[in-house]
């Protein structure tokens, strides 16, 4: 019988899945290297990225939010319980179902493709909306690839499997990459590219299928019990498509605001969202990933024990993303100049994706720790409560945005995505605590956060300290060619990144003389 797991397991499994992920974002920003160099910032970069972000949007909505967040929990219990049986009759019905669902909405997309996308983006011109309808129409097929894998993710996860589900964003990437790779050595149109995404999504799949099978899963038969469970899997599943997608349904809500702006606005959101998803994807979503079948298991024997958990994962979410945050404001400018700096992405677009990005990034706690609140809701069976938050949530991006976007341009999207997550953060607390009577150890956490600050204040003067004394001495010593590469170019990462790991060791090793004490990392 499975048990839950320990600290040790659940920190060991998300630094596997975050190591994953960590070469998947490292690999994504290959990619949106290429993808500049491709692309630009203007129309054919905002097309592209429009009918992209339609089904990607809809895998991190329906693949890797609603179905894995309805799914898992119940696949646990079965496992659990030792009804392989029933667990297999399940997958064969949820991927008729499910992937049923998915084919007659990729035909739809398809058929209407033109008012999608005048839907996606109605600042649009004709022209525009005439450029990118061809790509949607290649892509969309991609979702019914990424949610198949991700039902099969769901299985593999109830038995503690996740490197395949960490590790399939890579093989998209280097699918990706090769991809762009071989469409500028032979300067393919856009179309090519496309086609190359969805054989990519093709190859997941497959491996997906392959790895379900090599752990003793199967497709069984679909008997009277395994229509009931799947009857609720379906109920918390119309649940969770709302309150799961809220972030992504966010940033399409930005997206159809961001149209109306400048030709490019589209693309500097794209890219700066992509950056701020790198602390969030390589630490976050890994720990909530684990998370979620742990909490399903504490629920079944000792589900009091949850809001020490809450308080812990909150801890330890604090101790990452605010350093995180620090350190990607003081580098917002460089991040861009260095990797996208070009003609076709000039100084000034730098300057304007740094300030997107600044303004995303300060709501990376909030991002964070609602991934886990909405887990933690999932493993108490509870999807009700998550989608009327989620509506509020969406409703207030959308009033935030009319409101921001004349006076602060694309940094006021970046901005009311961040106050819509605040507020969601907020409204799942006050239900955990008033209707749920979670405990909330907020003198504790209070302590935390105080003694931890103190401790980023110093950690953090001395950084700058090095960081000041190394940059100048990189100045006056070096040649001119080499110090502009250390400097201004790649080659500033090259020892700002260990200069980087080092204050988080400093943050990990002498955390216990601030008496910054976390669960997880004791």
């Amino acid at each position: 019988m499975k048990t839950a797991l320990s600290k040790q397991s659940i920190i060991k499994k998300t630094i596997q899945v975050g190591g994953s992920t960590l070469g998947s974002r490292v690999l994504g920003i290959i990619r949106e290297v290429l993808m500049v160099r491709f692309l630009g910032a203007g129309v054919v970069a905002d097309a592209f990225i429009t009918a992209w972000k339609i089904p990607n949007s809809l895998r991190k909505i329906f693949a890797e939010g609603a179905l894995s967040a309805a799914f898992i929990p119940t696949l646990v219990k079965l496992v659990k319980d030792g009804k392989k049986e029933d667990a297999n009759g399940l997958m064969t019905l949820a991927f008729l179902v499910f992937e049923g669902i998915v084919l007659a909405l990729c035909a739809l997309v398809i058929i209407k493709a033109p008012t999608v996308v005048w839907i996606m983006a109605p600042g649009f011109s004709p022209e525009q909306i005439v450029r990118t309808v061809p790509y949607l129409r290649i892509l969309m097929p991609f979702i019914f690839f990424i949610s198949s894998s991700a039902l099969l993710a769901g299985a593999l996860q109830s038995v503690n499997h996740f490197f395949v589900p960490a590790f399939s964003p890579i093989l998209l990437n280097i699918v990706f990459i090769s991809s762009l790779i071989i469409c500028l050595s032979n300067k393919f149109p856009v179309e090519y590219l496309c086609f190359f995404i969805l054989c990519g999504g093709l190859l997941q799949f497959l491996w997906h299928v392959a790895t379900f099978l090599k752990l003793d899963f199967s497709f069984g038969a679909i008997t009277e019990r395994v229509k009931q469970i799947f009857g609720g899997v379906f109920l918390k599943f119309g649940n969770c498509l709302m309150s799961m997608s809220v972030m992504e349904l966010s940033l399409i809500i930005d997206t159809q605001f961001a149209s109306l702006l400048p030709a490019g606005s589209v693309a500097m959101l794209y890219y700066a969202n992509r950056f701020m998803g790198i602390p969030l994807g390589v630490f976050v979503t890994a720990f909530s990933t684990i998370l979620l079948p742990h909490f399903s298991r504490v629920v079944t024997y000792a589900p009091k024990r949850l809001s020490f958990y809450l308080l812990e994962a909150a801890k330890l979410i604090f101790w990452v993303t605010v350093p995180m945050t620090f350190l990607m404001v003081f580098f917002s400018e460089d991040i861009f100049a260095t990797i996208f700096l070009s003609d076709k992405f000039p100084m000034e677009k730098v300057q304007q994706a740094s300030v997107v990005l600044i303004a995303f990034i300060s709501g990376l706690f909030f991002f964070s720790l609602n991934r886990i609140l909405l887990n933690l809701y999932y493993a108490l069976h509870n999807t009700r409560v998550p989608a009327v938050v989620s509506i509020v949530a969406t409703l207030a991006n959308v009033g935030l945005n009319a409101m921001l976007i004349g006076s602060l341009k694309a940094p006021g999207l970046a901005l009311a995505t961040v106050f819509s997550a605040m507020i969601q953060t907020g409204l799942y607390a006050l239900y955990l605590y008033k209707r749920l009577h979670f405990t909330f150890y907020c003198a504790e956490f209070a302590r935390f956060v105080g003694r931890y600050l103190l401790q980023l204040v110093i950690t953090g003067a001395v950084f700058l300290f090095l960081f000041y004394s190394i940059y100048h001495a990189i100045a006056m010593v070096m040649p001119e060619v080499v110090a502009h590469f250390l400097l201004h170019k790649i080659g500033l990462w090259l020892w700002v990144g260990p200069l980087s790991g080092l204050a988080f060791l400093a943050l990990y090793y002498f955390r216990r003389m601030f008496r910054v004490r976390v669960y997880f990392l004791d």
